[in-house]
């Protein structure tokens, strides 16, 4: 399973614009380019798959995932002074903020990520972020609430989204199912190596451990159609997440290989 640093359940965004930025993370208030992927690829030997489906086969249990996404509204970097993100109040989806905790906030109203299943890496968010070293990237994902004008105009192109952020379809033993979780988390992943926005464009890829979605802890996989999994479940996914400097794109943090 992926590290994840902290997990204090809330939510995260896309196509996102800077919200505000920190002074020790800055140099003269310059910007530069940053690109956001997401993958599945699994980041040990076994790190590709041809197939559209993610399938578990544990057993006589088997488990195949054919679309997942999440809602993501939210996605600090924290200055490599930074000791955490504490996050920001949940109202400046429409109004850009600033960031009390001194960390670079880019934000835009909730956005719809559909998680790309073959392992390939596909990049989701590009935003211009202040020029500095950033250490680690807080992901916030959660629920969206009505409220304000980012909110409904969400809610009203992803009705089914309605007090869910996430949802995955499948089929369990042959059974399909629908999972839906009002899973809320921030979730910090510190980089191996800091990240330095310049000139050059840095990429970052957020790997999800989507395989362990559904896993039991003891080589076992649980049913997403029964209510009493669903607690599991929705730890499983908050925890599943881990950031990392790509600038190939291949879905393979650069500092090792």
């Amino acid at each position: 399973m992926f590290a994840s640093l902290s997990s204090n359940h809330r939510l995260a965004p896309l196509v996102l614009a800077l919200v505000s930025a920190c002074s020790d993370a800055t140099t003269g208030g310059s910007t530069h380019p940053l690109t956001v992927s997401i993958t599945t690829r699994a980041q040990g030997s076994l790190a590709y798959r041809s197939s559209a489906d993610v399938v578990i086969t544990v057993g006589a249990s088997s488990l195949v995932i054919s679309k997942a996404q999440l809602v993501a509204r939210r996605i600090e970097l924290a200055p490599a002074g930074a000791t955490a993100c504490a996050g920001t109040a949940e109202g400046g989806d429409d109004n850009g903020g600033t960031s009390t905790d001194g960390c670079a906030e880019v934000e835009t109203g909730p956005t719809l990520i559909d998680i790309p299943l073959d392992a390939s890496t596909k990049t989701t968010l590009s935003a211009s972020v202040p020029a500095g070293t950033y250490r680690a990237l807080e992901m916030r994902i959660g629920p969206v609430s009505s409220g304000n004008r980012s909110a409904t105009a969400f809610l009203a192109a992803h009705p089914e989204f309605q007090n869910v952020s996430v949802r995955v379809e499948g089929t369990y033993n042959g059974k399909a199912f629908v999972f839906t979780s009002p899973v809320d988390a921030s979730i910090e992943s510190a980089f191996a190596t800091a990240v330095t926005v310049d000139a050059a464009s840095p990429n970052v890829t957020i790997a999800i451990d989507i395989a362990n979605w559904f896993s039991d802890g003891s080589n076992g996989t649980l049913d997403p159609g029964d209510g009493a999994n669903a607690a599991r479940i929705s730890a499983n996914i908050a925890q599943s997440f881990h950031a990392f400097e790509d600038d190939n794109h291949d879905g393979h943090d650069d500092h090792q290989r």
